[in-house]
């Protein structure tokens, strides 16, 4: 048991915002932050015909919260696909104009930063993003990467990878707990959702949410981050629980469970976990933070053959 309801950590909520047009980037923003966001991205490959000068000055004239500018290449999986000079001198405007963040992909990010900190200090930060293809690599190497990326002398790091298996979460968890700087680590898709709910505990510093009406898959809504999970009160002592199945995301047990766990002040969460292997799962989640599963479709008889603690009465059942 311990204390709940406090603000125990500095993990900021960000809706990112993929709008074709800068008047709906500009609604958008005004709704996240009326959803509970603290951050809003604001991804400029996604606006046609986007106007460096005019829109980027917009945006952050009219921003009601702090913003990250992304302007993501297609070959770090983004939409724009034109002069690479073009991209980062806009890049460089959006610092200029007071963006909050800015976000630079690995590849260009060391010579941009070392320029950017010498040119002037405005109170801008940046961002150093990679975005990882197949499956999440090992722990040595996401090591490597922190260790590459922090030379860049980002604020914050942020790392992206596309997972498999859900336990590839447990090399996310162990990179986050381990950085030197903010980071930002996570997994997309159903098989990663958990590495977004239970970042705070690890000691990320962003998770993502998306807005009414506009789900993205594998992400939490800001609602959900807010109410039924309360991102803003996990710490590295909160306990996990869960639903262990497959499929998982009809399920309605983090709306009942979570507000009752708050309700008699116990220190706890529970995530929806999609399972592909069981006995993979339990091997890797083992650890005491991860105090305890409740088990759906298709695994309820399964699970009484990897586990020495399950209930006689459930053995019969």
């Amino acid at each position: 048991m311990g204390s709940v309801g406090v603000l125990t950590n500095s993990v900021m909520v960000c809706a990112p915002l993929m709008a074709q047009s800068v008047e709906q980037m500009v609604i958008d923003m005004h709704s996240a932050k009326a959803q509970g966001a603290d951050v809003v991205e604001v991804r400029l490959d996604c606006i046609n015909k986007f106007q460096p000068s005019q829109d980027l000055e917009a945006i952050i004239r009219n921003k009601p919260l702090p913003v990250i500018i992304v302007y993501r290449p297609k070959w770090e999986g983004g939409q724009y696909e034109g002069d690479e000079h073009r991209r980062l001198e806009a890049l460089r405007l959006a610092n200029d104009l007071g963006a909050d963040y800015v976000d630079f992909e690995l590849k260009v990010a060391s010579e941009l930063i070392e320029e950017l900190k010498n040119k002037h200090q405005n109170g801008g930060k940046f961002i150093v993003s990679s975005y990882l293809n197949g499956a999440t690599p090992s722990k040595e190497s996401l090591g490597h990467l922190v260790a590459t990326m922090q030379a860049t002398e980002a604020d914050i790091i942020k790392v992206v990878s596309n997972a498999d298996d859900i336990t590839e979460m447990e090399r996310i968890f162990h990179m986050l707990s381990h950085c030197e700087v903010p980071a930002v680590a996570y997994s997309v898709g159903e098989r990663g959702l958990i590495s977004q709910l239970l970042c705070p505990k690890f000691g990320g510093a962003l998770v993502y949410g998306s807005m009414e009406g506009n789900s993205i898959p594998g992400l939490p809504t800001l609602d959900s981050l807010r109410e039924a999970y309360k991102v803003d009160c996990i710490n590295s002592d909160t306990k996990v629980f869960g639903l262990v199945s497959k499929p998982v995301g009809h399920s309605k047990g983090p709306l009942l469970h979570n507000p009752t766990l708050r309700h008699v002040n116990f220190n706890g969460i529970y995530v929806p976990m999609f399972v592909d292997d069981l006995k993979k799962f339990f091997d890797v989640y083992a650890s005491p933070d991860f105090a305890g599963y409740s088990v759906g479709f298709p695994y309820k008889e399964a699970v009484v053959q990897f586990c020495d603690e399950v209930h006689p009465l459930a053995k019969v059942i």
